[in-house]
C-alpha cells in the first residue's frame, strides 16, 4: 500500500522566488525557511507529492468552477500567471497515482471533478519551485479557496482522512502531501496596502491557525475556521483549507515543526 512518509506547508506569494534569489537578509531568510521544508520532503524519499492548492481564476473560470479537483493529466506547464522571474516551465504529473486518488476518494464519497487544465499559476509554481527541484511527479488536488461558498472546514478535514485512506489502497509507493498557501491574506480588495499590492487583515488568526497546526489540533482547526472568520482574514484566506487537509493526512506522521513570526499571514511547516 502508499504511504504518507512527509507533510508539509508553505505559502505561494508570487514575488518570493524572485526575493529569495536576490543577495539581502530577507532573501537568505527566504531560502532558509523554504530551504527546511525541502529538507524535510527531500529527506523522506518520496515517490509522489500531492500538492493541495487553491486557484486564482487562472485555471479554472467562473463558468466551471470545481470545489474540489484532481488534475488527470502526466504533466502541466507554468505559471499562467505573472511570477516575477520565471519563464515557462513543465511540471510532470503522476497521472497513475492520480487516477488511483481519485477512485479512491470516490469509493469514500467524496465526487472530486476531473480535470485536465493544461497550465496552472503561481500557487503550484511558486511551492514546487523551492521544494521539489528533484521533480518528483506531482498529483494535484484543487479546493475552492476562493469563490463562496467554500467547502466547510469540518468537510475539508474529512477530506484529508479520505485521502491519507485513498493513498492506503494504491500500490507501495511513498508520498509526501504539501498544502499550499496563507491563512490570512488579501488580494485585490479594500484591506490591501496599496504600496504592496496584499495586506494581512487578521494577523492574529494566522497566528491561531500557526498554533493549532504546532499542537495537531485539526478537530480546533475546523471549528475555528468558520466561513466568517475566513473571509474576515482575507479576500484569498480559504487557503487555509488546503492546510487543513494536509494536517489531517499527516496525522499519522510523529513530528510537527511550525514556523510562524508574529505578524505573518502565512507559516512553514513539515511533518515527519
Amino acid at each position: 500500500m502508499a504511504e504518507i512518509v512527509a507533510a508539509a506547508g508553505a505559502p505561494h506569494t508570487p514575488v518570493f522566488p524572485e526575493l529569495a534569489a536576490r543577495d539581502t537578509e530577507q532573501g537568505q531568510e527566504l531560502r532558509t525557511r523554504y530551504g527546511a521544508v525541502a529538507d524535510v520532503v527531500a529527506d523522506s524519499d518520496p515517490e509522489v507529492l500531492v500538492l493541495l492548492t487553491c486557484d486564482h481564476i487562472n485555471t479554472y473560470f467562473l463558468d466551471a468552477w470545481p470545489t474540489f479537483a484532481v488534475v488527470l493529466r502526466d504533466s502541466v506547464t507554468g505559471p499562467n500567471d505573472v511570477v516575477p522571474g520565471f519563464t515557462q516551465t513543465e511540471i510532470p504529473l503522476d497521472e497513475r497515482t492520480a487516477n488511483g486518488l481519485h477512485s479512491g476518494l470516490l469509493r469514500r464519497d467524496f465526487d472530486l471533478t476531473r480535470s485536465a487544465p493544461p497550465s496552472v499559476d503561481h500557487s503550484v509554481v511558486v511551492p514546487l519551485h523551492f521544494i521539489n527541484p528533484g521533480r518528483i511527479p506531482v498529483v494535484l488536488v484543487y479546493l475552492n479557496g476562493m469563490v463562496p461558498p467554500l467547502p466547510s472546514a469540518d468537510r475539508c478535514r474529512a477530506l484529508g482522512s479520505a485521502i491519507r485512506a485513498a493513498l492506503a489502497d494504491l500500490p507501495q509507493s511513498r508520498a509526501a502531501v504539501i498544502a499550499s498557501g496563507s491563512f490570512s491574506l488579501e488580494v485585490g480588495g479594500p484591506r490591501a496596502d496599496p504600496d504592496l499590492g496584499y495586506g494581512i487583515p487578521d494577523a492574529p488568526w494566522a497566528g491561531e491557525v500557526a498554533q493549532l497546526l504546532r499542537t495537531r489540533d485539526t478537530a480546533g482547526l475546523a471549528a475555528r475556521a468558520t466561513a466568517e472568520r475566513i473571509s474576515g482574514a482575507g479576500t484569498v484566506a480559504g487557503e487555509v483549507l488546503p492546510w487543513l487537509v494536509a494536517a489531517e493526512a499527516a496525522s499519522g506522521l510523529g513530528t510537527v515543526a511550525v514556523d510562524h513570526r508574529a505578524g505573518e499571514g502565512h507559516a512553514f511547516a513539515t511533518w515527519r
